[in-house]
């Protein structure tokens, strides 16, 4: 059938490089679609969903080969999963989002080496969201146990907290505080001997769109008896949109003493200026960690 088929001229030429041909098949004229982009090369699109790809998707996201969209992972850890719900996130306790943009301070536990020519952090990098749900990044220089002052005063929402410049340790001597302006309400925390906020917590910055591919969770406790936790993501967002304030459930496991993966075979996808986080509560007290991981588009 190939030696009938003859090309002819180029019909038209539609955006992202395809080309219409007519072709002659058995006498008879048709019109195809060529897939080339200006290099000669297959096109990827992403609007009209076709996509050609020998990899898995996540891993051209990866690669950088799917424009406007980015890998999205977050961790979380707490030393006190109990009998009360908890978030989890390196402080402990319930986390609150902030209710308003403000400008924030971080300080160290530790005033010898968290400073200018100490061994451990000596500059941190926040990531924020300010009052317009934008992202920004803000590094800070630490002063130990003197709180430094952030530039910014709008910061809305943390999706970030790192160590980014440190002595000859490379990790932070005393836990590092990420909080309000007087230190009423911590909104990051690093813990001592560690570089980055373990805090599973995460707001959806505007015009972008997150989607939620795997959960990975664990708990462990130190005791003979048989104990579990219930550990489940939450969002403020219900059937596609958006509800601050009030968070639903979109996946939860049981964990007694091990790990657990769960694959989402549909991703769940959040809406832009969406909160986050993962939370738990156990019958007994010890400790849990969880990794979320997906795209952001």
């Amino acid at each position: 059938m190939a030696d009938n088929v003859t090309f002819s001229k180029d019909y038209a030429t539609p955006p992202n490089g395809t080309v219409v041909r007519t072709i002659e098949l058995d006498g008879k004229a048709y019109q195809v679609i060529v897939l080339a982009g200006s290099d000669g090369t297959a096109v990827t699109t992403i609007g009209s969903k076709l996509r050609v790809s020998s990899m898995p998707y996540l891993y051209d996201v990866a690669e950088g080969n799917v424009t406007g969209h980015a890998v999205w992972t977050k961790l979380g850890y707490t030393p006190t999963m109990t009998t009360a719900e908890s978030d989890l996130w390196s402080k402990a306790g319930a986390y609150v989002f902030p209710a308003t943009a403000q400008q924030m301070e971080v300080v160290s536990s530790d005033n010898t080496n968290d400073i200018v020519g100490g061994t451990g952090a000596l500059k941190v990098t926040i990531y924020y969201l300010d009052n317009l749900w934008d992202e920004k990044t803000e590094e800070v220089t630490l002063t130990g146990t003197t709180p430094a002052n952030t530039v910014a005063t709008n910061i809305y929402r943390i999706n970030g907290f790192r160590v980014t410049s440190a002595g000859a340790t490379g990790k932070a001597a005393g836990n590092l505080s990420l909080r309000a302006v007087g230190g009423a309400t911590t909104y990051g925390y690093i813990t001592a001997g560690y570089t980055r906020a373990r805090s599973l917590f995460y707001t959806v910055p505007a015009s972008k769109t997150l989607y939620v591919t795997s959960f990975t969770v664990s708990y462990g406790y130190s005791t003979n008896q048989t104990h579990y936790a219930r550990l489940y993501t939450r969002a403020t967002q219900n059937e596609g949109v958006r509800t601050p304030g009030i968070f639903y459930p979109y996946t939860e496991v049981v964990c007694a003493n091990t790990s657990q993966h769960v694959a989402l075979e549909e991703p769940t996808k959040l809406v832009e200026k969406v909160d986050i986080k993962v939370s738990g509560i156990a019958t007994f007290s010890g400790i849990a960690s969880v990794a979320l991981r997906g795209w952001l588009e």
